[in-house]
């Protein structure tokens, strides 16, 4: 939605509207929150597909790839981003760390099992991950 727009802002198929910079309707997880960083669009889809597409003119940079081969990964919490990582935190307590950028690169995997479904919190230089029993605090 580009600044300026009011009212309802709705399109549909075929109609275009002035307030609209781009329309990409594969790009809407049900959970979790799509995240921008750095001029991309990161899409965490609820059952472990990941995607990537230029925030500027929504043009795909990666489509739908799976966050764990051969199998479905659930997410409720949306992903956040620090430090040229993009973190995406699974249901089943698994927290995929990615390179931010052009290239789908997953660079590990840190293991809280445990079941976790909030988006973690910022505070203070601190981050917050909340799991079914537990609050864990990570800082420098």
């Amino acid at each position: 939605i580009r600044p300026g727009g009011k009212g309802t802002i709705n399109l549909k198929t075929g109609a275009v509207d002035k307030s609209i910079a781009w329309r990409q309707p594969k790009a809407a997880p049900y959970n979790p929150s799509t995240l921008v960083y750095k001029d991309l669009l990161y899409v965490l889809y609820d059952f472990g597909f990941f995607a990537c597409f230029d925030a500027k003119t929504g043009a795909e940079i990666y489509g739908k790839v799976r966050v764990r081969e051969r199998e479905r990964t659930p997410f409720t919490s949306s992903p956040w981003a620090y430090g040229d990582k993009v973190f995406c935190l699974s249901e089943d307590g698994d927290c995929f760390v990615y390179k931010a950028g052009r290239k789908h690169e997953l660079l590990r995997v840190n293991k809280l099992d445990e079941l976790c479904m909030a988006t973690p919190g910022m505070a203070r230089g601190s981050l917050f991950i909340r799991t079914a029993s537990r609050l864990y605090r990570i800082s420098e």
